[in-house]
């Protein structure tokens, strides 16, 4: 196998989900280039981390011809000939994408789908590839952290003014039903003193700004819309995490971070991020809520201050 393409379309957070796949992939073929088409800046992760070869923007206008009648473009189809294997994990409910492949004699082909079909979603991308990977490469790929760009890490301390350790918090999702009341991550801020606290605000999280702007001191600090790679490195810094389901509590157990995660009317049998220490709370099926006190103390756990 020299050559892989896998189609994993979504935001950061359905993007680190296929991380153990990818893993698992790069273990079974060492040599082999793989590539991937989806969240590209999300993808470039695995770029640095020397999982993938090259990310493709699933907004590219050429995908559609996945989806028209007749056959691919002379272009489309002469690039995804060059793959020994192709991987297909857009959504395809009338198989219009699958009824293209393989686009050559011996061109392997697997479609996965990409909707959760009960349990954890990364170990059932895992388990529908088997047919490519052996036992041992899907029993040992999921846990490994994800590797840092070193020039991410040096930014990443040099962006962070906290003294070590310190927790890292992000109090908002892209959806406002995931979300538990601010006032409860101000609690918990609160609570954690003298612990220092990165706070971490997203491109949806504009509205808390205010508010968190308000709690800046030397012990809290704001991370606004950092770059994923710089983003990374500090949650990794970071002693532990705690965040909703979101992409940014992906990205924290993706690199290894003790991880709690704030659930509500997401199911964290299929949501619970992939990594080394990952705690799901879900104390409300109709919203996301926890007690600041409790979750203060779990994050305090095993940090010596």
């Amino acid at each position: 196998m020299k050559s892989i393409l896998v189609l994993r379309g979504g935001a950061l957070g359905d993007f680190l989900l296929t991380l153990p796949l990818l893993r698992a992939l790069r273990n079974a073929y060492p040599a082999a280039r793989i590539e991937i088409v989806g969240n590209a800046a999300a993808a470039r992760l695995a770029v640095a981390a020397n999982l993938i070869q090259a990310a493709h923007s699933q907004q590219e206008a050429r995908w559609a011809g996945f989806y028209t009648s007749g056959t691919l473009p002379p272009a489309l189809s002469e690039w995804l000939s060059h793959f020994d294997l192709v991987i297909l994990g857009w959504p395809d409910p009338e198989g219009e994408a699958a009824r293209h492949f393989p686009v050559r004699p011996g061109q392997a082909f697997l479609a996965i789908e990409p909707a959760p079909r009960g349990g954890s979603l990364w170990r059932q991308w895992l388990h529908d590839a088997v047919p490519h990977l052996s036992r041992e490469h899907v029993e040992s790929a999921p846990f490994m952290p994800l590797p840092l760009a070193a020039e991410a890490k040096a930014e990443a301390r040099a962006r962070v003014v906290l003294s070590r350790p310190y927790v890292a918090i992000h109090p908002g999702s892209g959806s406002a039903r995931k979300n538990a009341p601010p006032k409860l991550w101000c609690e918990t801020i609160v609570r954690l003193s003298p612990l220092p606290v990165l706070v971490v605000i997203g491109e949806a999280d504009t509205h808390l700004l205010p508010l968190f702007r308000s709690l800046v001191s030397a012990r809290i600090q704001l991370a606004e819309r950092w770059e994923l790679p710089v983003l990374g490195a500090a949650l990794a810094n970071a002693a532990a995490y705690a965040g909703h389901d979101t992409g940014v509590t992906h990205l924290a157990a993706a690199v290894g971070t003790t991880t709690h995660v704030i659930f509500g009317p997401t199911d964290p049998d299929v949501w619970t991020p992939c990594g080394r220490s990952v705690t799901p709370q879900r104390n409300d099926i109709q919203r996301a809520t926890f007690d600041p006190e409790t979750l203060a103390a779990s994050l305090r756990a095993g940090i010596d201050l």
